[in-house]
């Protein structure tokens, strides 16, 4: 019986289950960070974004190679805005984002997660993307050295055409971490550069629960004192913040209150914060190391 040969539609549907190509849906205006953490990743940009004139009127490329690629990773606790960094990185770059679904990457049969990464990277060069590997951490880990199954085998394998690929590949590629105490050091060594996204500071907090708490909702004391008394609670992130807007706001109206109070918010915060202890006390959540600069720099062989 004669090989079916495979439509354009089927390929299309395939090249869906592995990635999906979407306009980015934040920018660096509505993505809030610490100052100094927007200028060190525009900072890095800058070698993208300005890389003709870096390499070729400054002549850069006669002493260090032109490499027209950047990879980034960005790691940190959850909620604090990795992914809507690389929304911000891809809009200010002024591209579309390819967002890798790993799960349909990583095949069951032999070499064919090779050959998806292989057609994702094709596909992301064809249409100039952004690429982002979300939640990369076992992406990166340490290769297996002590083989003990097919499994072990295949891991190795696509990390090793990972390699490659980047070792080629012309373009952006972010990859968002939460620790990165068991990178790979090959992939140590092509990510250009690490940032990490650290949970909100008190300035930072206001400026988020400035952006949250939006004018219309209805609350029963000053908006900037409310905001200013709310922004004391500390290990509170961007996402437990917009979390605990959204609970407020659905308790009121369940209950058919007029006004929000000061003790309404603290009530969730305080919920939000206790789950947060307890999941990390009975390590069902995976535990956040806070890797220092000294360690990074120390995997790197150099300095940030």
């Amino acid at each position: 019986m004669p090989l079916k040969e495979i439509s354009n539609n089927e390929k299309k549907d395939k090249s869906q289950k592995l990635f999906y190509v979407i306009q980015p849906k934040f920018t660096f205006e509505n993505v809030i960070l610490a100052d100094e953490t927007v200028a060190k990743i525009k900072q890095v940009l800058a070698l993208y974004e300005y890389n003709s004139l870096i390499f070729e009127e400054w002549g850069l490329n006669k002493v260090i190679q032109n490499q027209k690629r950047l990879f980034l990773n960005f790691y940190g606790n959850p909620g604090t805005g990795k992914t809507m960094t690389a929304h911000a990185i891809a809009s200010y770059l002024k591209k579309s984002l390819l967002i890798v679904n790993y799960a349909e990457i990583e095949s069951k049969f032999v070499g064919d997660t090779s050959k998806n990464l292989i057609a994702l990277f094709e596909y992301a060069r064809s249409q100039d993307c952004v690429i982002l590997f979300d939640e990369a951490d076992a992406l990166l880990s340490k290769r297996v050295t002590s083989m003990s199954s097919a499994s072990d085998v295949s891991v190795n394998q696509t990390r090793n055409v990972l390699l490659k690929i980047l070792d080629e590949y012309e373009g952006i590629v972010i990859f968002t971490t939460n620790f990165f105490e068991n990178f790979d050091h090959a992939f140590l060594r092509r990510i250009y550069a690490h940032i990490e996204l650290e949970m909100p500071d008190k300035k930072t907090r206001n400026r988020l629960w400035e952006h949250y708490l939006v004018e219309k909702f209805p609350i029963s004391e000053k908006r900037n004192m409310l905001i200013d008394k709310l922004s004391d609670y500390e290990d509170m992130s961007g996402a437990d913040i917009a979390n605990a807007m959204l609970k407020t706001a659905g308790s009121i109206a369940l209950a058919k209150r007029k006004f929000a109070s000061f003790s309404d918010f603290e009530e969730v915060i305080t919920a939000i914060q206790n789950t947060k202890e307890k999941y990390s006390d009975s390590n069902i959540q995976m535990t956040i190391k806070k890797v220092s600069k000294k360690t990074v720099e120390d995997k790197l062989g150099g300095t940030l």
